[in-house]
């Protein structure tokens, strides 16, 4: 049976009322008003969506087998209402972004393993290792073992592998796949990771101070040059779309690109040229694409951050379908690593483009996250999941060991 995300409206709505829970850690508190914002909102521009697909034809295709290829695309704090606010502003009605056409639908439960309301370190952590840990924990559990990824495990077995996010590098949601620190903040250790992990492909936004000293403007007091230690392995260094383009397939690429919540389709035009250059590896690839702007309009509570978020992970989705209907060899999986914001979103007859949006809190809640999943291996996401089974079974389809049984010394 497919599950809707209109249907679990109603419990979203009574999520609002529960109390405030722990903020994403990663980023300055937003004082919380004491009055709920206003739900009339003017957006400052109609964000672009991209172009629909066909649900019959996507149906048609194998939900079982073997994929070669796992494309993997978490938007950061996009919740089921922030969706629905998405579509009603592209749109006009709730339902119709081009990841609820995909033929799987479910929930994932997104608690963490000491908090009913899980942080982006915690829900990262179990969607990349398959296990619960606690808030602020990247890539190991609460005793502190470290344990492999999912992105680990595939580069181990001969399998390219790429991070792509509009967030920094060292965010949490990106940093879980090739980290492993006690704490989220611990940015010049994080990105020190990047240069053991020998991942393909590695690209950010413009936050490159992580991986520089500090006299080369960067916030390392190591005196560690990572930008020049990715480069002495054979990386190549881009920083926009046309350098990446350019960059010869066979090399590893790391970068800082910036994905400008204006230009909705920019994070899928670097996403699709990630498609293609991993793919050039006859033993397949995994790829995890975040954005991270539906978070930041939650926490905000910006609604500019909120559908202009949505619609670029929507995007990428779109492009992944692209490359995923031709190749017939990929499993597209889509979901959130939590919601953000306490959404509760309304059409508005007097201004179909901007619909009403109500805020209830500026953290995080503990609501179900949609799952949305096409090609071979896709039928597993039908109905509700924890979070922790969703790398356990892409572990599976490729005979891989992750999380508690991946111990790393």
């Amino acid at each position: 049976m497919k599950i809707r995300t209109r249907l679990f409206l109603p419990l979203l709505i009574c999520s609002l009322s529960l109390p405030l829970f722990a903020a994403d850690l990663a980023r300055p508190p937003v004082k919380r008003d004491l009055a709920p914002r206003k739900t009339e909102y003017k957006l400052k521009q109609n964000y672009q969506a991209p172009a629909p697909v066909d649900p019959k034809a996507l149906a048609a295709f194998p939900q079982t087998g073997t994929p070669r290829n796992i494309i993997f695309i978490i938007g950061d704090g996009m919740g089921q209402a922030a969706q629905r606010y998405a579509s009603l502003h592209a749109h006009g009605e709730p339902g119709k972004l081009v990841m609820e056409q995909m033929p799987v639908t479910g929930l994932a439960q997104t608690y963490s393993a000491n908090n009913d309301t899980t942080d982006s370190a915690a829900s990262g952590t179990a969607l990349s290792g398959g296990d619960k840990t606690n808030n602020g924990m990247v890539g190991m559990n609460p005793e502190q073992r470290k344990f492999r990824s999912i992105a680990e495990a595939a580069k181990a077995s001969g399998r390219s592998v790429g991070i792509m996010t509009s967030d920094a590098l060292t965010g949490a949601t990106p940093s879980v796949f090739y980290a492993h620190v006690p704490k989220r903040h611990m940015a010049q250790e994080i990105a020190a990771y990047t240069v053991s992990s020998d991942f393909d492909l590695l690209i950010g936004n413009g936050n490159r101070k992580p991986f520089l000293p500090k006299e080369k403007k960067g916030s390392r007091t190591d005196g560690r040059d990572i930008c020049a230690e990715l480069a002495g392995k054979g990386y190549l260094e881009t920083s926009s779309e046309q350098a990446l383009a350019a960059a010869p397939a066979p090399r590893k690429v790391f970068g800082f690109l910036s994905f400008p919540l204006h230009d909705t389709a920019s994070l899928s035009r670097a996403a699709t040229l990630a498609f293609e250059r991993l793919n050039t590896n006859p033993n397949g690839f995994f790829l995890m694409v975040e954005c991270s702007n539906p978070d930041w309009g939650g926490h905000g509570n910006n609604p500019d951050q909120t559908a202009g978020g949505v619609l670029m992970t929507d995007f990428v989705v779109r492009k992944a379908l692209d490359f995923a209907m031709k190749q017939k060899d990929t499993l597209i999986v889509v979901t959130a690593d939590h919601e953000t914001g306490g959404i509760a979103a309304a059409p508005n007859r007097k201004d179909p483009r901007n619909p009403q949006i109500y805020y209830g809190r500026t953290g995080h809640s503990g609501v179900p996250v949609g799952v949305f999943a096409f090609g071979p291996g896709s039928a597993f996401f039908h109905g509700v999941v924890n979070n922790i089974e969703i790398p356990r079974h892409f572990a599976g389809l490729w005979k891989l060991n992750i999380g508690p049984d991946s111990e790393i010394k």
